[in-house]
């Protein structure tokens, strides 16, 4: 079947996931949302324990690592909403989709997260300078560490694993905050040890400090990335070689010129003209415009690609 432009094609009803999920196919769409839901999941039963687990014990690594978990529910409740917005297929009044939503999530987060650090390392140095009592009730500490460790390790793998199917940014920078989080029960940990059994009693704000500037570094190129794609920046050099190769792979089509790309969350938009010989008849030029379509939107996955194809004389 000849249709024009087969990117106005996906009107196809009902609504399946499928069609939700920018061009992602159904079973990918599938293992978003399921990441998205075992992170609230995992996240709200941290948050409770390392709660109770921070009264108890008055820790100050604690209480960070609490407060990574209170932004980690908020960001993954944002994030499931974000990811349920960005699926949304493109109505009349987003022709292009919704997936602008992933980066704004994801800039939103960063912001997020910058603010609760600062807060955290002041608190610990004021504690530094002003050395705290050994901390209470160790063992309780000790066990809630390591069933975060054990949770948030299993959780981390399977983003791992969807995060590789579907390049999702958001589900991306959800990943990074529990990576930080197996990091954060490890260093709870320290704290508990070095401070009640080790004597050292500096240990648990120190901890808390060194965790906090892991965070920031690991969230400063998630922000980036999505301001940039808000800003429209053209795609990263390698992945617009990838374009270019596939162009030249094809021997019927003699030049190119005013290649434009961006990124909107994960989805990308690629317009290019191309030159072809000018005494093809309407259906062999339509087959190669097509072709390179498909081949483009093939390599990266759920693009959005304009093709405008100018006669060239040979």
């Amino acid at each position: 079947m000849q249709h024009a432009h087969h990117h106005h094609g996906h009107n196809h009803a009902p609504i399946d996931i499928a069609a939700a999920t920018a061009g992602l196919p159904a079973h990918l769409a599938r293992l978003m949302h399921l990441a998205s839901y075992a992170s609230v999941a995992v996240a709200t039963v941290l948050l409770l324990a390392k709660l109770f687990a921070w009264w108890r014990t008055d820790s100050l690594a604690m209480l960070s690592s609490f407060t990574d978990s209170v932004f980690d529910v908020l960001m993954s409740i944002v994030n499931m909403m974000a990811v349920r917005y960005a699926l949304k297929p493109a109505d009349d009044d987003h022709r292009f989709g919704h997936t602008s939503i992933e980066d704004i999530a994801g800039l939103a987060q960063c912001a997020f997260i910058f603010a609760a650090m600062a807060m955290i390392i002041l608190q610990s140095a004021e504690r530094l300078s002003n050395p705290h009592i050994v901390l209470s009730n160790p063992e309780l500490g000790i066990g809630v560490s390591v069933l975060g460790m054990v949770l948030t390790t299993a959780l981390v793998l399977f983003q791992t694993y969807v995060t590789r199917r579907t390049k999702s940014l958001v589900i991306a920078a959800d990943r990074m905050h529990y990576v930080g989080d197996i990091l954060f029960n490890l260093g709870v940990l320290a704290a508990f040890v070095l401070s009640s059994w080790g004597g050292i009693i500096w240990a648990d704000a120190a901890i808390a400090i060194v965790i906090a500037v892991l965070v920031l570094r690991a969230t400063w190129p998630l922000g980036v990335r999505a301001f940039n794609n808000l800003m429209d920046r053209e795609m990263p050099d390698d992945e617009k070689k990838t374009i270019l190769d596939i162009i030249d792979a094809m021997p019927e089509i003699k030049g190119y010129h005013n290649l434009k790309t961006r990124y909107s969350g994960a989805k990308a938009f690629v317009q290019l003209h191309i030159d072809i010989d000018a005494n093809l008849n309407f259906r062999e030029a339509h087959a190669i415009v097509d072709r390179l379509e498909k081949t483009i939107e093939h390599t990266f996955a759920g693009a959005d690609v304009i093709i405008h194809p100018d006669p060239r004389e040979v």
